[in-house]
């Protein structure tokens, strides 16, 4: 799983920003920081290109609203949906970029949740993200990350001087220090699950301290980011090339398969190379052997086995039995023995005898030789065996059935 990249916007490009790395396999923060205005977004490029770049607007800069629809949510009631909500808001609707959330049920009534935000402004943080190389994956009220209590308390955490607040999934609120009161008034004074030390709050307030979760506010949302399935980045601002993010999930493995390949590629052309080499000795060698056994004869390589067997039906008149049957079995011989060279060869046809003056060597070649033969029913009959400077030269007669 990629790292996080959070980055908490202000509601101008002249006001501070939070960022925050987070590591979701890990569970634990990376690195953390502030930005004095969207000016210096640059010096979060670099930690941006392996990330998930998840970006987190003023929950006070975008609203959460569930409309009731006269049916289940379809089609033809999203393209009605903006003049659906022209009575409930103070501006142009075509000032407004209104994203869908999922359908929900209102009592017994189809119902849809959506997140509405001044376009203009959207588009213009979007630009600046895009300005300094920053592919934002994911968008966000801050608010929304809050922690849902399951007894129908508020959560709440402060951040930048603000309280963001979260009632249910689809209630958030954004105050200032200074209205607390009649905020909480106005919501019937709640219970409160603060995440951050609550000293501003009204005695009439019941106060829920979770000082086991007091954590740095972007730590503790990016731990609730796979519990949201909401995202601003849609219709025509989805984002449209996520590059960045898949070379973030896939580097490591993409670099591990990639140096594997490679290897393999290298060690199959060192073994192929290594085989056309034995291929070519072999060749040469049968060739050698070829010209030794009918000297003056000229040899075509890729026709030397049609050369032999042509060779040893002339000495046999037509027939294939004999001489060639007690040649082939030199066959192992030659692919067994690298060092067993013949010189000379005669053939008594009426004893069915082959013999053979070779040079090898040493004593121990003829020796192996001899074993090779007599395991393949033969029988193998060894001359005297002489010193010939650094080889060793002998006879070995085979007989066959006569």
């Amino acid at each position: 799983m990629t790292e996080i990249l959070l980055i908490r916007t202000g509601q101008t490009e002249q006001e501070l920003l939070n960022w925050l790395i987070y590591s979701p396999q890990e569970q634990e923060i990376i690195a953390s920081g502030e930005l004095p205005n969207a000016e210096h977004l640059s010096e979060l490029s670099e930690k941006a290109l392996t990330r998930e770049v998840v970006v987190l607007l003023p929950s006070d800069q975008v609203q959460l609203k569930t409309v009731a629809l006269p049916t289940k949510w379809n089609r033809k009631l999203e393209q009605a949906l903006p003049y659906m909500l022209e009575e409930d808001i103070a501006c142009d609707v075509d000032e407004l970029f209104i994203a869908v959330a999922q359908p929900t049920m209102l009592g017994e009534q189809h119902a849809i949740r959506v997140a509405m935000t001044d376009r203009e402004w959207f588009e213009q943080w979007l630009a600046l993200f895009a300005e300094h190389n920053l592919s934002v994956y994911r968008i966000l009220p801050d608010a929304l990350l809050l922690p849902l209590a399951d007894d129908g308390a508020v959560t709440a955490i402060e951040l930048n001087n603000q309280w963001l607040f979260k009632q249910g999934q689809w209630h958030i609120g954004a105050v200032e220090s200074s209205w607390l009161n009649g905020y909480l008034t106005a919501m019937g004074n709640p219970d409160i699950k603060h995440f951050s030390p609550a000293n501003q709050f009204p005695e009439s307030v019941n106060l829920q301290a979770q000082t086991s979760d007091y954590d740095l506010p972007l730590a503790l949302f990016a731990k609730q980011l796979d519990s949201v399935n909401f995202n601003l980045r849609q219709g025509m601002y989805q984002l449209k090339k996520q590059s960045a993010l898949w070379w973030g999930y896939w580097k490591g493995a993409a670099i591990i398969a990639s140096v594997a390949l490679v290897s393999t590629i290298t060690i199959k052309a060192i073994e192929l190379h290594q085989l056309n080499t034995q291929v070519e000795v072999a060749k040469a060698q049968v060739v050698d052997r070829y010209q030794k056994a009918f000297p003056g004869t000229k040899v075509r390589p890729n026709l030397i086995k049609s050369q032999i067997k042509g060779a040893l039906d002339k000495i046999q008149g037509s027939s294939e039995s004999g001489f060639l049957d007690l040649t082939t079995n030199l066959v192992d011989v030659f692919s067994q023995v690298s060092e067993f060279t013949p010189e000379t060869l005669r053939y008594d046809k009426r004893r069915n005898e082959l013999r053979i003056r070779a040079r090898a060597k040493d004593f121990q070649t003829f020796g192996k030789v001899k074993i090779i033969l007599e395991k393949q029913g033969l029988t193998v009959e060894q001359g005297s065996l002489n010193n010939d400077g650094d080889y060793v030269v002998g006879e070995i007669k085979l007989r066959g059935a006569v």
